[in-house]
């Protein structure tokens, strides 16, 4: 039943007419073991979109996103990425600015979209000046805290830590380059991204979560935006960091929190 709904759901709000199939080829077990390389991850286009696969009676995948309607949830696999330096993203796919960002994952910011867009996340998306056909500034009125206070969203990574399971909201492993203090979790915005000739342009940026504003980003932190730019720098905490290459599941919910006065 379910699965039927995100099918019909998935065709009106996106306009595609059906799922494209992006499996790779079955592997032969008789064939000789291949000398281990780096692993190739195909770049999003930013169009494509996989069968979706049912898990059981609440959770479907869609590429490698898993959307848990019972819990209202979209969760993904990361590994971190940075353990010191300057930050301006939660989190990029490979083809995204790495070195600028704390975690990498395979995840397409199309899926995470598509499974926000299933569980009817609500999401604001004019928070940002925009363009038209011939590159000139619309008219632009910026929003006032309560035009998009049901579209916040909370982010929760979990990871192992000497056996035990970890929770972090960000707040704690992402802090003021100046003050030390963490960011505010409250202030994840889901502004979505844009599609420019028919592709999802977060896709082709690799932008997943940011925390310096970015119009491409699907998801951006707003704490310190203030007249389109973000005045405050973020580090790696020094004190509260993680290995590179540490596995973590990113999980993303909606709940709405009362508007900034």
């Amino acid at each position: 039943m379910f699965l039927k709904f995100t099918i019909s759901l998935l065709a009106c709000t996106w306009g595609f007419s059906c799922a494209q199939d992006i499996s790779g080829p079955e592997e032969d077990s008789n064939a000789p073991a291949a000398e281990e390389a780096p692993r190739e991850i195909p770049l999003p286009d930013g169009k494509t979109v996989p069968k979706f696969e049912p898990l059981d009676e609440h959770r479907i995948k869609i590429g490698n996103v898993i959307v848990n309607h019972k819990e209202r949830t979209v969760s993904f696999q990361a590994q971190v990425n940075m353990k010191e330096g300057i930050l301006e993203y939660v989190c990029c796919m490979p083809n995204g600015k790495l070195h600028e960002s704390l975690l990498v994952t395979e995840a397409d910011p199309l899926h995470i979209s598509l499974g926000m867009t299933l569980l009817k996340f609500r999401r604001f998306e004019k928070f940002f000046p925009v363009r038209d056909e011939n590159f000139e500034w619309l008219p632009f009125t910026e929003p006032k805290p309560e035009d998009y206070a049901d579209s916040y969203v909370q982010i929760v990574m979990t990871y192992t830590e000497n056996g035990r399971e970890q929770k972090s909201d960000f707040s704690d492993i992402v802090v003021n380059s100046q003050t030390r203090k963490g960011l505010n979790p409250n202030d994840w915005l889901y502004t979505n991204s844009f599609f420019y000739e028919g592709a999802y342009q977060a896709s082709l940026s690799g932008e997943v979560i940011s925390i310096f504003a970015s119009r491409t980003s699907p998801i951006n932190y707003i704490g310190d935006f203030h007249d389109g730019v973000n005045d405050t720098g973020w580090i790696v905490n020094p004190k509260k960091n993680l290995p590179l290459g540490t596995n973590v599941t990113v999980t993303i919910s909606q709940k709405p929190v009362q508007p900034k006065q």
